[in-house]
């Protein structure tokens, strides 16, 4: 397997980190790197990521939200292919080989989506979980946990709009249809998704006016888009 190397945003994440680097780590073959970028957290996240030697590299950061973290750490990326992860996620067992075969026999392809499942957290208490609402059953989905990308090609398109707090994906791939990448998707489960009391969404409400600039944003681009090839 070319090396790959994993981009981590953590903010405030100590309960699961240390679980999402392992899940990281366990990859065979592992990554070439981890590269956890603390976004200004206040707990105790520096103490549980510091417990892990190379691979995993930590690098802290004043807290400038979930797109400037990533950019962070894609900035600092050497490796040919570049993955991320949330530092509250999990991903399945042989989640980059099934993704990094899918590259290897599409090389046309600048990178894959695959698909997820989501799950409780299991500390939430009873009625806590109770409130909680997800579709537990796989989906494949255009999230950062599921994507791997040829380095070149995402910096083909460039950075992450550090403006969105939500919706980021959209935007960047409105941006990388206009330059046209191709980006594939495949039907395996490779990421975990953790539902719990913390996750960015439920932290900073569902915010749909960023949701809604991030749609306009990739509609105003794709329709600049026809014009200039009218």
């Amino acid at each position: 397997m070319p090396d790959v190397d994993v981009v981590m945003p953590c903010f405030n994440a100590a309960r699961y980190v240390g679980a999402a680097i392992a899940s990281a780590l366990e990859q065979v073959p592992p990554p070439a790197r981890v590269i956890v970028i603390d976004d200004g957290s206040t707990d105790g996240s520096a103490g549980a990521i510091l417990r892990y030697g190379a691979p995993v590299e930590y690098h802290r950061q004043s807290n400038a939200g979930i797109s400037a973290a990533r950019n962070a750490g894609a900035a600092r990326a050497r490796a040919p292919f570049l993955a991320f992860l949330d530092a509250d996620d999990l991903w399945t067992e042989g989640s980059l080989a099934r993704r990094m075969a899918h590259l290897d026999a599409h090389p046309e392809d600048d990178g894959v989506f695959a698909a997820l499942s989501q799950f409780l957290s299991p500390e939430l208490s009873g009625a806590l979980a109770g409130r909680m609402r997800f579709d537990p059953d796989p989906s494949v989905a255009r999230f950062a946990g599921t994507f791997l990308v040829r380095r070149a090609s995402f910096e083909r398109v460039g950075p992450f709009d550090e403006s969105l707090k939500v919706g980021e994906m959209i935007e960047w791939l409105a941006r990388a249809q206009s330059v046209g990448l191709r980006i594939g998707t495949l039907a395996d489960v490779v990421l975990r998704r953790r539902v719990h009391d913390s996750n960015t969404v439920l932290r900073l409400g569902r915010s749909p006016s960023e949701y809604l600039r991030a749609i306009k944003g990739a509609l105003d681009r794709k329709r600049q888009a026809g014009e200039d090839g009218a």
